[in-house]
């Protein structure tokens, strides 16, 4: 016997001196005088982990389960063991086998779980994970691994239930163990639990959860909230800064995106991805800014050259980055400069000829100088592309009203209808011919099913369709229905004396 005890104290100190091989053949020959002297089988163990031999770890293991079949902890090594090597049905029955003899250790529980997470059966292993912190709610990777398969899953609002009640029951504890649960003295020193110590990195990891989910449902407000929580963190600091960079930008707050992405590449300056961004976002700051003014103003004009400044420097280093090189043809058409827009447009095709929008930008730009049959030219080329557009169907009406086929362009504009009944753009456009045609109640049909939000949001002046709307009932003598028109654009445009005087006239009619 002492001469075992001398071999077993011999192989621990080995160990701790990191001489994995010595240890192994001390351990291997007290083992096979000694096999039912389980600590030896499970020090030897250890020591074949140590020398990146885990399927002899697992031997031993299995040796100690036959002559001990009901050792709940020596299954689940054996399980941690099998899952780490790739065995992930064996790991399976042999956490299954622990936890008949241990139904409600939390460490069992959680183990099963991350089986079936590696085993890609998520909503099981949500299960388990819910298991596990009912037995121990400051079990941290639990929580940390059920938030994962939620994200997995794409189950968005169930996280952020999930984040929100963690990070309160976790905050407290970063950097120390909420429990004080030691497993080693029931053989678990190989690995013990997963997550004794919750660390401020595992805290973050909750907020990204919770962000992510926040973005992916479209909440951009607390999104944004959040993630100005995990920048305190200084983890990530470039992906967090894009992030906020993109709920920024969704926000409407262009000029704090362009902040954030700035910031994203500081600390990263080869993310192209939040370059390109930087250039998009200053074109959007000036597009409200010539929006508000109706101009391009010196603030426009200095934002839309930031953009360019910022794309061209994505273009030096992916000089056929299309969507690049479409934006900065949008760009210099709003700075009015039609040649290098059309440079870029044309370049645009060049490199790919089923780029859709670039086709009804250059039909634009030959319909605004005239030249109708090039921008018809433009269109038909894009509708073989791409016949279900409506864009391209509305625009081709257009052009045709214009030369003066209002047959054609009616059926043009009844087909971008039929693509998208909700857009006013086809709308307005076909009560425009009707009105000329003196068409009055298709005008008025037409004109009544555009909206004002609609209307300002695809750029048609709702002060003009419902000058058009009142007209045309005005002209179908429903005096009742025009003074109502009538009366909201009064309201709109107080100062009109034309409008006021319209009002007036209606409502002598109706006394009449």
């Amino acid at each position: 016997m002492n001469h075992t005890d001398k071999r077993y104290e011999q192989g621990k100190a080995l160990l701790a001196e990191g001489r994995n091989e010595e240890a192994i053949a001390v351990l291997e020959s007290l083992t096979k005088d000694m096999p039912k002297f389980k600590k030896a089988w499970e020090k030897l163990a250890f020591a074949y982990i140590n020398a990146a031999r885990p399927e002899d770890a697992v031997r031993c293991y299995e040796e100690i389960l036959i002559r001990y079949p009901k050792d709940a902890m020596a299954l689940y090594q054996k399980s941690v063991l099998e899952e780490k090597t790739g065995k992930l049905d064996k790991a399976l029955e042999s956490i299954e086998k622990a936890l008949k003899f241990e139904p409600n250790n939390a460490e069992f529980l959680y183990s099963k779980g991350f089986v079936l997470y590696r085993k890609k059966r998520l909503n099981e292993a949500i299960g388990w994970f819910d298991s596990a912190l009912e037995h121990d709610p400051f079990f941290f990777a639990a929580a940390d691994y059920k938030c994962l398969c939620l994200m997995t899953l794409g189950i968005h609002d169930e996280l952020i239930l999930s984040c929100s009640e963690y990070l309160d029951r976790f905050l407290d504890f970063a950097d120390h163990a909420p429990t004080e649960t030691d497993y080693s003295e029931r053989g678990g020193e190989l690995f013990g639990k997963e997550s004794e110590m919750i660390k401020k990195e595992d805290i973050w990891r909750l907020y990204s959860y919770l962000s992510f989910s926040y973005m992916k449902l479209g909440a951009f407000a607390p999104a944004e909230e959040i993630l100005l929580k995990e920048l305190e963190f200084d983890y990530e600091k470039s992906r967090v800064y894009y992030y906020l960079g993109l709920v920024r930008n969704a926000l409407g707050k262009y000029e704090q995106a362009a902040s954030s992405y700035e910031l994203s590449l500081e600390s990263e300056p080869d993310f192209t991805a939040a370059r390109i961004n930087l250039g998009l976002v200053y074109a959007r700051a000036a597009e409200v800014e010539l929006k508000s003014a109706g101009k391009v103003t010196s603030r426009a004009d200095e934002l839309f050259q930031k953009s360019l400044s910022v794309l061209d420097t994505v273009l030096a280093n992916e000089p056929e980055n299309l969507s690049v090189l479409y934006e900065v043809g949008r760009i210099r058409l709003e700075l009015g400069d039609l040649e290098d827009a059309e440079k870029a447009f044309n370049e645009v095709l060049h490199l790919d000829p089923g780029f859709v929008p670039v086709y009804e930008y250059l039909a634009k730009m030959k319909f605004n100088a005239g030249d109708y049959e090039a921008a018809l030219s433009f269109l038909s080329d894009a509708q073989i592309k791409d016949p279900f557009n409506y864009e391209i169907m509305n625009l081709t009406g257009v052009i045709y009203s214009k030369k003066g086929d209002n047959d054609f362009a009616l059926k043009c504009l009844t087909r971008a209808e039929m693509l998208d009944a909700l857009n006013p753009k086809a709308h307005y456009n076909k009560a425009l011919i009707f009105m000329k045609e003196e068409r009055f109640e298709e005008a008025a049909a037409s004109l009544s099913q555009i909206q004002e939000t609609d209307a300002e949001a695809n750029g048609i002046s709702y002060a003009k369709v419902l000058n058009f709307y009142g007209t045309a009932l005005q002209n179908l003598g429903r005096a009742e229905e025009a003074l109502i028109v009538f009366e909201k654009l009064q309201k709109i445009e107080p100062e009109n004396e034309m409008i006021s005087e319209a009002v007036s006239v209606l409502k002598n009619e109706i006394k009449l």
